[in-house]
This record gives C-alpha cells, sequence and structure tokens, in this order.
C-alpha cells in the first residue's frame, strides 16, 4: 500500500489500515461517548448524534493521525494527541445535531461542549476516576470557560489543544 499522499482523495485506505473491526469499534466508543454527553448534558429532547457525520469525524481523524506518524516516522501517538485531534474534528465536522429548537444560547455550541467535555475526561481522569476539590471547582469552571472560548471563537487547532491538555495535566503537579 502507498502513502496517504496517493491515496488522499479515497479513504479505503484508512480501513485497510486500522482494519473493519477495529474502526467500527473506535466508532461505536465515539457514538457512545456523544450518547452519554447528551444524557448528562440533558439534551435528550433536542440533541442526536449524526452516524454519518461522526463517520467523517472518525475517517478526519485517522487521516491526520496517519499524515502525522508518516511525518515524524512513529509507530504510536500519545493519548493526548489522540483527544486533541478527536475534538478539533468534532468541532470542526459538529456531528451533534439539533432535532428541536431551543432558546438557550448554550445550545448553539453543542459540538464545542461535547468537545470540552472530551478533553476534560482525558485532563481529569488519565484512566483513573478522579474528583475536583470544592476549593479548585471556580478554577476548574474558568479553564472549562476558557476551553469554550477559544472552541467557539477561535480556530480549532489540534496542536493548541494537546498543549490545554498538557497544561492542564501539568499544572496538578505542582503544590
Amino acid at each position: 500500500m502507498g502513502s496517504y499522499r496517493e491515496t488522499e482523495r479515497d479513504y479505503r485506505y484508512i480501513l485497510e489500515k486500522v482494519g473493519p473491526e477495529k474502526f467500527r469499534e473506535r466508532l461505536d466508543e465515539m457514538l457512545d461517548s456523544a450518547n452519554l454527553y447528551i444524557k448528562e448534558a440533558g439534551y435528550e429532547k433536542h440533541v442526536v448524534c449524526n452516524e454519518r457525520i461522526m463517520l467523517n469525524v472518525l475517517l478526519d481523524y485517522y487521516a491526520d493521525i496517519f499524515r502525522l506518524k508518516e511525518f515524524h516516522d512513529i509507530q504510536y501517538v500519545r493519548t493526548e494527541k489522540i483527544f486533541a485531534y478527536t475534538a478539533a474534528w468534532i468541532v470542526k465536522r459538529k456531528p451533534l445535531q439539533f432535532i428541536h429548537d431551543t432558546d438557550e444560547e448554550k445550545d448553539i455550541f453543542v459540538n464545542e461542549r461535547f468537545a470540552v467535555f472530551l478533553l476534560l475526561n482525558e485532563c481529569l481522569l488519565c484512566g483513573e476516576k478522579r474528583f475536583v476539590a470544592k476549593e479548585n471547582k471556580q478554577k476548574l469552571d474558568e479553564y472549562i470557560d476558557l476551553l469554550l472560548y477559544y472552541l467557539k471563537y477561535r480556530e480549532c487547532n489540534p496542536q493548541v489543544l494537546e498543549l490545554a491538555i498538557e497544561s492542564f495535566k501539568m499544572g496538578t503537579l505542582v503544590e
């Protein structure tokens, strides 16, 4: 199989590289995360995850990751990069779709909020169940607001999102 340059207009190479089972597993994982977010955020009556758009999120994510691996001649990417690229494509493609109108301003940015949900899961959990102490809740809320502002009004860049995840994790080491 050739490089991504030879197949950049055809995503079949992604299925060949990843394998259909693993690809479907990752898509199901993303759909489950989206549906969990929709439920936890109280959007069940207004929002659904469009599977076809989420499929394109995943294809674009893999295309970027394969380019990155080829360019840097690496086999694996860090978890932070996985979350950053996934969140960036969610913001660009907007897989969460409204099925009923709502009057709440926050609802306009449902995909950006979903991206923050994913980023915070990586920042806070890192594979473990953790909780933020009450005295730090205001600072966490400020961080969430800052991330949301970036995702709403700035060009969403996965490298910046990766840096935001790393910075957050670094901040947890400082006492």
